[in-house]
């Protein structure tokens, strides 16, 4: 009986879409991408024509969906326009509309829109939207359950992120992504002016254009008093910028804090390690920056890492010197996961690592690029007794050679493996025979040697 109920309603489905849509496909394909439930419409890199998306806001048998994707579709303005009212959406909690031509008029008839007031998710990215698009939303009446908006990939600039800040949508989220919005240090003045945010505890501002003017004006502010992620990759914050941060009472809730390649030298490092807020953080991501040796010895040195479960210090230079600092720390015992790509460790950070006793409890350990490990190095690790919870091994653009497969395929220290990267590292038939047929290496689940 079961069975006869979901022919019928297949054909009923088909039916729907064969009488209101000239496409004869468009049935076919949203039942092939419709989840068994009803609850989800994943249609991503299905190209669509604007009729198309008519059809889709006005089909009831769609009214279930609290889950629907049209990132890549070629959605635009008047292809959202029918969405305005349209009532079929009145479940929906997560809406990508990334990837697409939307644009300030497209933004007007999603604001429009009376059935998202169960929203929770909302993502923008990669459009053409500006600041009249994100004052247009900010005012917008019916998403008042919105708690995720992903805007990053537009062009906002200063004006459009104040009218979002400033407004009863800014005050509802809690996660707002901003990457490459064209912020600059002026955005991040105006955002010190409006009242704080207070459910706002994660935000991603990179690619930005972020100098040190612009965080040490953030800093002084109250705006984020709840903030625990905290994303600035690829700005220009400089060791002023993160002394700023250092200083800074509004970032006493940061958990974690990730600044790729903002020109961060030892001094960055050492504000860090004397802050008297950022002391909770469980995440540290600083890769491609310049800390080198003293700075890690700095940062490792300090009670403000005791919470620390992540830890990306990749290509910073911190050599042998660094990589024997961190190993013999007390304060980075709680470590789960590890970087030091492209830091030339050698295999005498290598077996540094090995012969630490405060990171037995490394559960992911990325060694990858330039960093000079040989086969010396491996057999230190191999036959280590501190690296026994490893999941998760890096070793790809080393050069370890087949001496240095052998001591990992032989070695019960590192039977927990599930996942094993030696790409790269010149092996030959000999040394990736050894490791596709060990019988050490019993929990290995994912073997990459090319």
């Amino acid at each position: 009986m079961a069975e006869a109920k979901d022919i019928d309603d297949s054909l009923e489905f088909l039916r729907h879409f064969e009488k209101n849509t000239e496409n004869p496909d468009l049935g076919s394909l949203i039942r092939e991408k419709l989840s068994l439930d009803k609850k989800s419409l994943d249609l991503l890199g299905c190209q669509l024509i604007e009729d198309d998306f008519k059809t889709i806001a006005e089909a009831n048998p769609l009214k279930s969906l609290s889950l629907l994707n049209l990132e890549q579709t070629g959605l635009n303005s008047s292809g959202l326009q029918p969405l305005r009212a349209s009532d079929c959406f009145s479940n929906l909690a997560n809406l990508s509309l990334a990837n697409n031509n939307l644009d300030d008029e497209a933004l007007f008839f999603l604001s429009k829109c009376k059935a998202l007031t169960l929203l929770k998710d909302l993502n923008l990215s990669s459009n053409e939207i500006g600041a009249l698009g994100a004052k247009v939303l900010s005012l917008a009446e019916g998403i008042n359950s919105l708690e995720r908006l992903n805007f990053s990939y537009n062009r906002l600039e200063p004006l459009g992120i104040k009218s979002l800040a400033d407004s009863k949508l800014g005050r509802q989220l809690n996660e707002v992504d901003l990457r490459d919005t064209g912020i600059g240090d002026e955005g991040l003045r105006l955002l010190a002016q409006v009242p704080p945010l207070e459910k706002i505890i994660k935000i991603d501002l990179s690619d930005n254009g972020l100098t040190h003017e612009g965080m040490e004006a953030l800093a002084r502010s109250e705006v984020f008093p709840n903030l625990k992620v905290l994303i600035l990759n690829n700005n220009h914050l400089g060791d002023d910028g993160v002394y700023a941060m250092a200083e800074s009472l509004m970032f006493e809730n940061l958990e974690t804090l990730i600044m790729h390649n903002n020109g961060l030298t030892t001094d960055s490092a050492i504000s860090l390690s004397t802050s008297k807020s950022i002391t909770r953080l469980r995440t540290l991501d600083l890769n491609n920056n310049d800390l080198r040796a003293e700075g890690i010895e700095a940062l490792v040195g300090s009670k403000n890492m005791t919470h620390m479960e992540t830890l990306d210090l990749g290509e910073n230079k911190i050599g042998p010197e660094g990589t024997k600092a961190l190993a013999e720390s007390p304060y980075c015992a709680g470590l789960k996961s590890l970087r030091l790509n492209n830091n030339n460790i050698s295999d005498q950070g290598a077996t540094a690592l090995a012969h630490s006793t405060t990171l037995s409890q490394l559960e992911s350990l990325y060694l990858e690029n330039e960093n000079w490990i040989h086969a010396q190095g491996i057999k230190a690790m191999a036959e280590s007794n501190n690296l026994s919870s490893l999941r998760r091994l890096v070793l790809a653009l080393n050069v370890i050679g087949d001496e240095g497969a052998i001591y990992l395929a032989n070695s019960q220290q590192l039977s927990g493996l599930h996942f094993l990267n030696v790409a790269g590292n010149k092996l030959s038939p000999k040394g990736e025979d050894a490791l596709q047929k060990s019988t050490a290496l019993t929990s290995l689940q994912i073997l990459e040697i090319v």
